[in-house]
């Protein structure tokens, strides 16, 4: 099988998951950072799905893609503004 067709999908992926891990930390959530830390130290030693779930961020729901697009919504909003004013 040729994963290169698939492989689009990793910066998707990786954006959400990003945004998303961003948005726990930045919460201020009790754990979020010793959450984010062990997502850091966990490195290749689960399934990355797993990992990010042990951090808060469940790449198995819609989630994490959802606030990706609320995040660029709020970006093309912002730049509308800058534009026209």
């Amino acid at each position: 099988m040729d994963f290169r067709n698939y492989y689009v999908f990793q910066y998707a992926t990786g954006i959400s998951a990003a945004l998303a891990l961003a948005n726990w930390v930045l919460t201020g959530a009790a754990s979020a950072a010793q959450d984010y830390l062990g997502f850091l130290s966990a490195g290749s030693s689960d399934y990355p799905v797993e990992v990010l779930k042990k951090a808060g961020v469940d790449l198995t729901t819609p989630e994490p893609v959802e606030q990706a697009f609320a995040a660029l919504e709020a970006m093309i909003n912002r730049l509308e503004k800058l534009i026209i004013g």
